[in-house]
């Protein structure tokens, strides 16, 4: 127990935490380093000691003379962390001796690291290690399956290393991998310099693989500099309530989302949002009524849906036909293309009810296109930025109800409505569709989303891409108090034209 929150244990959630105290949205409730951190099963070469990529060559460890690691004067200083420390290195120099280990070996089976060093740490944290055999696993429900199957070259790797000669449990390996599977959470690992890709790492966390799930989170989850992790509350929490964190994609309906869960967790989710056919009110996983054209029709069983407003029942498999024609054809368009992102949303939009998550997935993706067309055009037409803010303006509410107080996509959604609103703005207002109290008016509003993006990115780690994003927002920030005060000022200045900023002024504008 900590004086922030107490784990509880229940038949249907295992061990689970709830609040202590009450917490603020905002508030840290947990920071916690990593017990283990490592690349996943399916991964390319990785440098042994900083997770970098090694694309074309390697050195390997002078010491054990086994660990592949970066080539040339080693590791890049920007990686502080270092994996592959003194105590691993003995150990996998004695291996070498009495298991005939070889740098090949270590490279054939970079994708059995995580686990190698699982149980290496069992030597030497025996607390840790203890907590982390706690962990759930499903082992039954993974047995005999593709995935267990899939371990067994893992499973072969740790037994030919003679480090579980003393142990009677036949199925440990499967375990520490199933412990990995169920629990782990995504870290980004490091970029190789001057290129930027990366491999994807999973990292355990004794603490935070307690937190319960549903599908509407009050929790804000961040991985930053050195692998710690940070768990903040998104909204207000009262004590004693359980603290959950949402382990799907908010932006997926329902279907997809309990496939994932029930693949990757082994459990059906069955929060409010899931019990919900309107999801939250946002129809996600909802048809438009082919019969009475503007209402929506969610599944009410599992061979029926039913439109809210005619009260048309149609079949499970004629509408699971539609969606899976258009998951299908989304797969298929060029992505990077506004067009076909248009046209896609202005067919699809017939069929699906307008917040459904492949239109929302769509409206994204082309959100940011035009955020990048814009930025990279010296002057983009009103009419691109236009369609950006609208598209914004439209996934915002299904945000709101999603995504409940601090929210990643949501501080981003608010930032990019800002940018249009000052850029649309200021076009406007110099070539004199607007008046100078329009003017301040907009910028106002403007201000007003960026404050709501920034007090959100503020809790992001320094180094991550928002952590970035609220670097830059504060310096738009600034730059739109001085843009506000200088629209305020001419105002009141009697006689003084709205069309006097400098282009100075005007171009810093329109960069933020």
């Amino acid at each position: 127990m900590t004086n922030k929150y107490e784990v509880r244990h229940s038949e249907q959630l295992g061990r689970y935490l709830i609040a202590a105290k009450a917490l603020k949205a905002g508030e840290t409730i947990l920071s916690e380093a990593p017990f283990v951190v490592g690349p996943n099963a399916d991964t390319s070469l990785v440098c042994f000691d900083c997770y970098c990529p090694l694309i074309s060559k390697f050195n390997v460890c002078k010491n054990c003379a086994l660990v592949p690691i970066c080539p040339g004067d080693g590791c890049p200083e920007a990686f502080s962390k270092k994996w592959h420390n003194s105590f691993e290195c003995e150990q996998l120099k004695q291996l070498k001796l009495t298991a005939g280990l070889n740098p090949m070996t270590m490279v054939r089976n970079v994708g059995s690291l995580l686990v190698l060093r699982t149980i290496l740490k069992r030597n030497i944290e025996d607390d840790a290690w203890n907590e982390f055999m706690q962990l759930e696993t499903h082992l039954e429900a993974r047995r005999g399956t593709d995935l267990w199957d899939f371990y067994e070259n893992t499973v072969k790797f740790i037994q030919s290393l003679g480090l579980l000669e003393c142990e009677n449990d036949k199925n440990l390996v499967q375990k520490i991998c199933a412990a990995i599977d169920v629990n782990s959470f995504e870290v980004r690992g490091p970029s190789v310099p001057g290129i930027g890709c990366g491999e994807t790492l999973r990292g355990v966390y004794l603490q935070a693989a307690l937190l319960a799930h549903d599908c509407v989170g009050n929790t804000h989850m961040s991985i930053g500099d050195n692998n710690l992790l940070v768990c903040h509350a998104s909204v207000d929490i009262n004590i004693g309530d359980i603290i959950y964190y949402n382990y799907t994609d908010a932006l997926k309906g329902t279907d997809v989302r309990q496939q994932h869960l029930l693949i990757g967790k082994y459990f059906k989710c069955t929060c409010s949002r899931c019990m919900d056919i309107t999801e939250v009110g946002t129809y996600m996983s909802s048809a438009m009524c082919p019969e009475c054209k503007f209402g929506y029709v969610s599944r009410t069983s599992l061979k029926e849906w039913t439109c809210k407003d005619c009260g048309k029942e149609f079949k499970h498999s004629d509408v699971e036909r539609k969606v899976a024609c258009c998951t299908a054809k989304l797969q298929t368009i060029n992505k990077n293309d506004e067009r076909e992102l248009e046209e896609y949303i202005r067919n699809v939009s017939l069929v699906l009810a307008p917040n459904h998550y492949l239109l929302l997935d769509a409206k994204q993706r082309l959100a940011g296109l035009l955020r990048d067309i814009i930025n990279r055009e010296p002057r983009p037409t009103k009419k691109l930025i236009r369609r950006k803010l609208g598209l914004c303006e439209e996934m915002l509410p299904v945000l709101e109800k999603l995504c409940p107080g601090i929210s990643r996509i949501k501080a981003i959604t608010l930032y990019e409505m800002h940018t249009a609103i000052v850029q649309l703005a200021t076009r406007m207002f110099h070539s004199r569709e607007i008046n100078g109290s329009e003017y301040l008016e907009e910028l106002l509003k403007a201000e007003l989303y960026l404050k709501k993006s920034l007090e959100m990115l503020i809790i992001e780690p320094v180094k991550s891409p928002e952590g970035k994003l609220c670097v830059k927002a504060l310096e738009d920030y600034r730059t739109l108090k001085a843009a506000k005060t200088k629209v305020l000022g001419a105002l009141y200045v009697e006689g003084k034209s709205y069309d006097t900023m400098s282009e100075k002024d005007v171009s810093a504008l329109n960069r933020t």
